[in-house]
């Protein structure tokens, strides 16, 4: 099973910029109308990041949990492809690092906001 990724799929990214000069006060006035439409979180947007930050979590989880079963299955001598035990090690790892430096920036950002003097 191989998947192909085709950067055709990116979007606007598919092709290049035909005029390579930017108006000045044309991205001027998209950031003004861009801060003015900025509201405060509802509670509805609470709950759908704390189930994104959960899915994510579990995610990283069953990743972990599937690098073990390819350990398991390599001592056992039951794995047929060595391949899939070092791809399962490697995303692991990086899934594994990835959300310790997230953590360690969401930690950084709460102390910062209660540092702030109102």
């Amino acid at each position: 099973m191989q998947n192909t990724f085709s950067i055709q799929s990116i979007g606007s990214l598919n092709q290049a910029p035909q005029n390579s000069q930017i108006a000045p006060t044309s991205s001027v006035s998209s950031i003004s109308s861009g801060i003015s439409s900025i509201s405060a979180p509802t509670e509805s947007d609470a709950k759908s990041f704390s189930s994104m930050l959960g899915d994510a979590l579990s995610n990283v989880n069953s990743t972990m949990e599937y690098a073990n079963t390819c350990t398991d299955k390599l001592l056992d001598g039951s794995l047929n492809n060595i391949h899939e035990l070092t791809i399962a090690g490697a995303k692991s790892e990086v899934m594994l690092h990835l959300t310790t430096q997230v953590a360690s920036k969401l930690c950084s950002s709460a102390t910062t906001l209660f540092q702030m003097q109102l």
